[in-house]
């Protein structure tokens, strides 16, 4: 199990680097960095003041070389927008949304789980269609407007919860279930399908002809071998959520990790950009990690 833990994380690294890199080309591809801060209508004197202040004026390798080294203890210098160093402010943004992301993913893997064995279990009748249709909703439905659909009934109509902002406990319910929507419809259709897999194979049926509880057969039997796709799935969502959550925040106007990402693409800045992308490939590495070691307890076979 160490053996591959260490392959997974070695494959890992690659993938940070990688990231990295495609951050650092990005300060070149959408623009100039220098005209980004100071803007265009700068002279030609302060533009190369600014250039020779922030070290483009070197060989691109030695800036590529500077930028990894600084990337590895988190500096991706200041945003142009905030005045403030990238790496403490992302920090912050990310305690917000995973105040929102651990919530809502919480409440997608209950959900999931729970809809999946009842829809496979009883395949083709009434509780299948039902969890079939919210699965087929769920991912269809575009999530601006569900967010919208939820203020307009449950903040304007019912006024049961605040429409936006942050404060309370019920400033995050509309966040949470909206959020927790799209994971919940694609993790229900993979519990559902790796569970109908499941049971149809030699030693479910052994089980069955003991004559084993379907209750049984289904939570002992079937539901543990079943979980090792659901967990790789489920373990990605919560980058997935937490890089994907930009709409869902600036509807709600939660100050999130999501709403940063798309601020720094509106304005072109550059370092934040660069940031928030090494920070969402640092996420999906981590969870997938997560993942593998999840594989070890829940199906022993994997270690070997």
């Amino acid at each position: 199990m160490t053996a591959f833990i260490v392959r997974r994380l070695l494959q890992g690294l690659f993938v940070m680097f990688m990231a990295v890199t495609v951050a650092f080309l990005l300060t070149y591809v959408l623009g100039d960095p220098v005209i980004s801060i100071i803007g265009p209508e700068a002279d030609a004197e302060t533009i190369e003041k600014m250039r020779v202040q922030l070290g483009l004026d070197r060989p691109l390798y030695v800036q590529y070389g500077s930028y990894l080294l600084r990337a590895a203890t988190g500096d991706f210098g200041i945003s142009n927008r905030y005045r403030r160093p990238v790496g403490p402010l992302m920090l912050e943004r990310l305690g917000n949304s995973v105040q929102l992301a651990i919530p809502a993913l919480v409440l997608a893997t209950t959900l999931a789980v729970v809809l999946g064995m009842i829809s496979a279990a009883q395949r083709n009748r009434w509780g299948d269609y039902v969890a079939r249709t919210f699965a087929l909703f769920g991912q269809a439905a575009p999530i601006f407007w569900v967010a919208i659909m939820f203020i307009v009934i449950f903040s304007l109509v019912l006024d049961w919860v605040p429409a936006s902002g942050t404060g309370t406990w019920r400033h995050m319910v509309l966040p949470v279930v909206t959020l927790s929507l799209w994971p919940t419809a694609y993790l229900t259709r993979i519990m559902r399908s790796s569970l109908l897999d499941v049971l149809g194979l030699d030693y479910v049926r052994t089980a069955r002809g003991k004559g084993l509880a379907p209750r049984r057969v289904l939570f002992r039997h079937a539901l543990r071998n079943a979980l090792i796709p659901f967990v790789t799935v489920g373990a990605m969502q919560f980058a997935t959520v937490m890089s994907g959550s930009m709409i869902v925040e600036t509807i709600y106007n939660w100050p999130g990790f999501g709403q940063l990402m798309l601020n720094a693409v509106r304005q072109l800045d550059i370092p934040l950009v660069s940031g928030t992308i090494a920070m969402t490939a640092v996420l999906a590495v981590v969870m997938n990690l997560a993942a593998d070691i999840l594989y070890g307890i829940i199906d022993p076979r994997v270690s070997r």
